[in-house]
């Protein structure tokens, strides 16, 4: 049985038509819930009444660890490429369903042998998206959860134009191979795109205060026990082993900054200190939920934190909400905000969760930003925001948060010297913007349609020559813009012009500059913008200028 297991803010799904002639029965509207663990179900040949029982006590043991009261088993095949008989598998189905009333779990099922239309907001925090394979039976009682290939991504044809994995391959700005399912290879055009987005974070991080440190990507055991992740996520962590000890590969880069924080003894003058990484994680999905950048195994989380006194709380979360408020402007984006306050298991005092949850709030307020509480909906080491952004296409994404923890400084025992000499554990602001650089890129890839802006573009300015006698002047013209950091190629093949400029303007290219014999006389150009107009007797030094203007303003 293969399972992805959903923390959701939100569900919302609508019957539309039979899938199979022996589809269960239901009244055809939208059916909704919130605040839900949805459990995407995919029966497979020899799973049994125990498999289905075994999925189902794993399940109550996660919402019990989550405070989360209400589960909706949803059936999705698309995940596992051995799929048990419509019979088999609506009877485990129902079995689940069974099982889980029996332990008084709050149950309900998507109907099974039906299309339907299906809406879900997944939760920000770590442990809200978790891959499950049962195969075997149950040993004492205690789940073994095990991850095999299953099915493939989806064919690169059956998907949409504006697909990102399309628009990656026909740009050529990366692709996904089988030899490494979930990671993404990166071709130059996709290289640049991601280092003018680490670029663009590294320059606003250093105005406004952040240092930058890398740690392994590698570390022992006892590191991620020590954190928690060990009980709370190793099902979705990779491992390995040398001289006898063992390792894991990081699923997040938390223990390492906070390693970094602990290596020398430090004063309450150093603080705040902001330390950021572009620390590069790995997490075990199911093959089958993988999807392009969006769901992948392998990405890079443009990560800081932020190590602050009880009394800099609040301008630090200022500070943080201004930085995500500018990246956010520079794509276009518009977002909508989310407090989300103490839940029940949580850890520390109900006086520092007031105090945290008071400067998160003040924050905001400062921001002068219109926000929406979630109740009890905070991490259990301390409250959060989230940011949902909104793309050129409706659809809103999860991208930035921002959280306040009490816990993990406890846990490495990690401190600072305070004014009267004494050693006083710091608060600790986990910070991410873009989320994951991939993720984001996928989303700016759709967003814009592949046509990305001037200084993200990944190739600014084509250079074409009409005929063979104009490449020597085009070569001039090429070095000239390349010689001021503009990304510029020429085409020199031997075409004609219309396919130069087609082939131009499939690429989605930002600029276009023709050369011909007139061009080449008066030491010129034609230049051709995206939309279709060119302008002649354009000043070859003018425009150097002023395409060097326009993207250092990032327009």
């Amino acid at each position: 049985m293969r399972i992805l297991q959903l923390h959701a803010d939100s569900v919302e799904y609508e019957p539309v038509k039979k899938e199979i002639k022996t589809a269960e029965e239901v009244e055809l509207k939208k059916y909704s819930f919130s605040d839900v663990m949805v459990v995407l179900t995919a029966v497979e040949k020899g799973d049994s009444k125990e498999t289905a029982d075994w999925a189902i006590d794993d399940a109550k043991k996660f919402m019990e660890r989550m405070k989360i009261s209400k589960l909706l088993i949803y059936p999705y095949a698309h995940i596992s490429s051995n799929l048990a008989s419509p019979f088999d598998a609506m009877d485990l189905i129902l079995e689940m369903e069974k099982h889980a009333k029996q332990l008084d779990i709050d149950v309900s099922h998507a109907p099974f042998g039906w299309n339907k239309r299906f809406a879900i907001s997944v939760k920000g925090h770590p442990m809200a998206e978790m891959s499950r394979s049962y195969t075997g039976k149950p040993v004492a009682k205690e789940v073994k959860v095990e991850v095999k290939p299953v099915a493939q991504e989806q064919p690169l044809e059956k998907l949409p134009d504006n697909d990102h994995r399309v628009l990656g391959q026909k740009l050529n700005l990366f692709s996904f191979q089988a030899e490494a399912p979930g990671m993404t290879f990166y071709h130059p055009g996709g290289m640049t795109v991601r280092n003018e987005l680490i670029k663009f974070s590294r320059e606003k991080q250093a105005a406004a205060g952040y240092i930058e440190i890398m740690t392994p990507i590698i570390m022992k055991r006892s590191v991620w026990e020590q954190s928690g992740h060990w009980d709370h996520y190793k099902n979705n962590m990779f491992f390995t082993e040398t001289e006898d000890a063992q390792y894991a590969i990081k699923p997040m880069n938390c223990p390492g900054a906070i390693l970094y924080f602990k290596n020398s003894k430090r004063s309450y003058r150093e603080l705040p200190m902001r330390v950021s990484e572009f620390g590069m994680i790995h997490r075990n999905e199911l093959s089958g939920t993988l999807g392009g950048l969006f769901r992948v195994r392998e990405f890079t989380q443009d990560d800081a934190h932020l190590f602050v006194r009880p009394d800099q709380l609040t301008e630090e979360l200022t500070n943080v909400i201004g930085l995500v408020e500018e990246f956010y402007t520079q794509f276009g984006f518009d977002f909508r905000v989310e407090l989300s306050t103490k839940p029940e298991n949580s850890i520390g005092s109900d006086d520092l969760w007031s105090k945290a949850e008071a400067a998160l709030e003040a924050a905001i307020k400062e921001r002068k930003l219109n926000y929406k509480i979630n109740p009890g909906d905070g991490a259990f080491y301390g409250p959060k925001i989230d940011f949902h952004i909104k793309d050129s296409l409706g659809r809103t994404w999860q991208c930035g948060t921002v959280q306040v923890d009490f816990f993990m400084p406890q846990r490495f025992s990690i401190s600072y010297v305070d004014a009267g000499g004494k050693e006083t554990v710091p608060i600790i602001i986990h910070r991410a913007i873009y989320g994951s650089v991939e993720r984001f890129l996928g989303i700016l890839t759709e967003h814009y349609n592949g046509s990305f802006p001037l200084w993200l573009a990944p190739i600014q300015v084509k250079v074409l020559p009409i005929t063979d006698s104009n490449v020597e002047y085009s070569k001039k013209v090429v070095d000239a813009l390349r010689s001021v950091g503009v990304r510029t190629e020429g085409d020199y093949e031997n075409h004609t012009l219309d396919y130069k400029i087609r082939n131009a303007s499939m690429q989605k290219i930002f600029y276009t500059i023709i050369i011909g014999n007139k061009e080449e006389e008066k030491k010129t150009i034609a230049l051709r913008g995206r939309d279709g107009k060119t302008q002649y007797d354009v000043n070859l030094e003018e425009f150097v200028k002023e395409i060097q203007f326009e993207i250092s303003r990032r327009s």
